[in-house]
């Protein structure tokens, strides 16, 4: 290895005591060396490129804050000079680059260079941690803002920006323009970069501004072509561009599609805008929201889905009845937790995987992680702190990074994911799910995976990379496949009670001939399903929607269960979730409401349904094994009483499934 300087710039903050004891063994942060110099060491706190070293400390001398108005006293004994340097850099934070140099005995020594002293911003607090952010200004770039704007909607070179990883891994999600009167503008929505000679040219799918708001300053760094900014600021700055409508292109009527361009007319028509549609830009607001994608949309509706998701499925010879495929996709749209159960072969895994691949998915977005019969807590899954050499590491399955990667589209209304927990009960999913069993319950605001204590970021070397709070955003979907044999366990009503529990139906057969005969010889077109587009297919209506009658079972269900154990029953959040799967049911396809119903009922109520004959039999009722007719069943009484919103088809099947196991086995499961 040689001497390397990278020509970008840290934010560190001088090291306490503790902290450079704790990573080098070392006493103290500010010495007199060898060489009677004054040495100090200066703590990291700020992101730094992908591919970077992990370096818990930089080493800088006396002779570098020299400039800023430090004189050393030659006179004074060694603990008062290093005392000087601590006094005189109490307040005050330092923006460095990095330089590697080899010692003659083959050690790494990584210095400050290029050092230049800040005040620290009022709202620096000993944890704060900074991110950089390019700055593009007329003054430095010699464009105007709505020049640069164009330049980013056509991917032109938009100017150079010095200290700063130009490399593809280190796309900055958010850009500043600042203007002449020193306020900045947010740009955000950035996925990838080139960077040539005229600087970076940008790539997103959906750009968005926000204004830059003033308290933001007190938690800033200005200076150059970075402003480096607190990551409480950064992600606020991220939420609030969440939050804005994207952005329209600048487009001139004679470059739109016909349909767009007559859509343009009639609403000048009806609007008596006067001014000329060849006028309108980004900044005319009639013409911005006729967008080519959003004419088309009928390409990304819920008909065109369900059909491309039937016919894969045919295409891949893999045999579900269409109502299995209704079923899945209603309770992804509706569920914060999916387990498709039964017996080995039925093809849970590849249901799961054909999904992801009808949106569209990457081997990035669908992941798929075997569960390990040894888990025993979620620090198998999600990782645990390596207090020895002070990094967070991540469990072998993935997991987190998936998170942060979706994490980070979410802000950028993109990608989809499908997590999918395979042989989900191989081990007890309320020892290694703990944490999600309760977040996935939260709003979505809240939805955040606790990988270690706050406390311990600042100690962390890698706390940049795996913040103590990862957030879930809706933008990932959840799934789990499960066996229900002697080698697995089963699940706890906590868990149960949060999931759609869907048992694939097994077809005759003989219909595995007929794959072949029904294939569709013409390929279908692969679509990438964005999650905003994802998102427009949920009903989001307030208030429960369910009908008089629906309520009305429900509620007597709920007696009827509570009259035997008081641990049975059906809970408010059940009512919501059956509620939430009826609004999102599809219209005109194979699963009509009454159906789908009677679904909910299985995989909402009777999956909790079980224990010994004596608590269950009033309720389950006694079967004839040689007829298979059932006798003396409140539940079915119940049924029979109903019939009018479902046949309860499912249910019936079900509760003669349990009426067998209690003669059989004197209990159910």
């Amino acid at each position: 290895m040689f001497n390397k300087k990278w020509e970008i710039e840290i934010v560190g903050a001088l090291a306490t005591d503790e902290y450079v004891e704790e990573k080098t063994g070392q006493i103290f942060a500010v010495f007199v060396n060898s060489q009677n110099s004054i040495q100090f060491n200066i703590r990291p706190i700020s992101d730094t490129p992908e591919g970077f070293p992990n370096v818990p400390l930089y080493t800088a001398y006396a002779s570098d804050i020299e400039p800023y108005g430090f004189e050393e006293d030659f006179y004074a004994s060694r603990p008062e000079r290093a005392e000087m340097v601590r006094e005189f850099l109490a307040d005050k934070l330092i923006v460095f680059q990095p330089h590697r140099r080899m010692t003659s005995g083959g050690h790494e020594v990584f210095q400050a260079k290029e050092v230049r002293l800040v005040t620290k911003p009022y709202a620096y607090r000993e944890n704060t941690q900074f991110v950089g952010i390019p700055v593009f200004s007329s003054q430095r770039h010699g464009q105007t803002f709505e020049e640069f704007m164009d330049k980013l909607w056509n991917n032109k070179f938009v100017g150079r920006i010095d200290k700063i990883s130009t490399e593809p891994a280190d796309t900055p999600s958010i850009i500043l323009w600042k203007s002449e009167d020193e306020s900045y503008t947010v740009v955000g929505g950035l996925e990838q970069h080139r960077y040539a000679h005229g600087g970076f040219a940008f790539q997103f799918n959906e750009l968005k501004t926000t204004s830059f708001r003033e308290e933001w300053i007190d938690d800033a760094i200005e200076g150059g072509d970075l402003l480096f900014v607190g990551y409480d600021t950064y992600r606020h700055m991220n939420q609030l561009l969440e939050a804005s409508a994207p952005e329209a292109a600048p487009v001139k009527a004679a470059e739109l599609p016909d349909v767009v361009h007559a859509v343009a007319q009639q609403y000048t028509a009806v609007t008596a805008y006067q001014e000329p549609v060849e006028t309108y830009t980004a900044y005319h607001p009639p013409v911005a929201v006729f967008k080519e994608e959003e004419v088309r949309s009928e390409e990304y509706n819920e008909d065109a889905f369900l059909h491309q998701l039937m016919q894969m499925a045919r295409d891949r010879s893999l045999l579900y009845e269409d109502k299995d495929l209704i079923n899945f996709h209603t309770s992804m749209k509706s569920s914060n937790l999916v387990i498709l159960a039964g017996m080995s072969g039925t093809g849970k895994s590849r249901l799961v995987e054909l999904y992801g691949r009808a949106l569209g998915m990457d081997d990035q977005q669908l992941t798929i992680i075997p569960v390990r019969p040894s888990w025993t807590d979620d620090a198998d899954l999600i990782g645990y702190v390596d207090s020895m050499h002070n990094v967070y590491r991540p469990g072998d399955s993935g997991l987190v990074n998936v998170l942060l990667h979706a994490a980070k589209e979410e802000n950028r209304h993109n990608k989809l994911y499908i997590v999918c927990f395979d042989e989900m009960n191989l081990a007890r999913v309320e020892h290694y799910f703990s944490q999600f069993i309760s977040v996935l319950e939260s709003p979505p605001s809240r939805r955040q995976l606790r990988l270690y204590n706050d406390e311990l970021e600042n100690r962390l070397h890698n706390s940049t990379q795996y913040p103590p709070l990862v957030p879930i955003g809706e933008n990932v979907m959840f799934v789990g496949t499960v066996n229900l044999d002697e080698s697995t366990y089963h699940f706890s009503d906590k868990v149960l009670d949060r999931a759609n529990v869907i048992a694939l139906h097994v077809l005759p057969f003989r219909q595995l001939r007929s794959l072949r005969e029904r294939k569709n010889d013409r390929r279908l077109e692969r679509k990438n399903w964005s999650f905003r587009q994802f998102q427009a297919l949920k009903n989001y209506a307030d208030g429960i929607q369910l009908q008089e009658r629906e309520l009305g079972f429900l509620e007597e269900m709920h007696t009827l269960l509570q009259a035997v154990n008081k641990n049975l029953g059906v809970g408010f959040r059940v009512v919501r979730q059956m509620d939430a799967y009826l609004k999102n049911l599809p219209a005109r396809h194979a699963l009509e409401r009454d159906e789908a119903f009677d679904l909910q009922v299985v995989q909402r109520i009777l999956t909790k349904l079980r224990g010994p004959e004596d608590l269950l039999k009033p309720l389950v009722g006694t079967i004839q094994m040689e007829t298979g007719e059932i006798t003396n069943s409140r539940l079915l009484k119940l049924l029979d009483s109903y019939q009018d919103i479902s046949r309860f088809t499912e249910t019936r099947l079900i509760l003669a499934h349990k009426a067998k196991e209690l003669r059989l086995h004197g209990y159910t499961i």
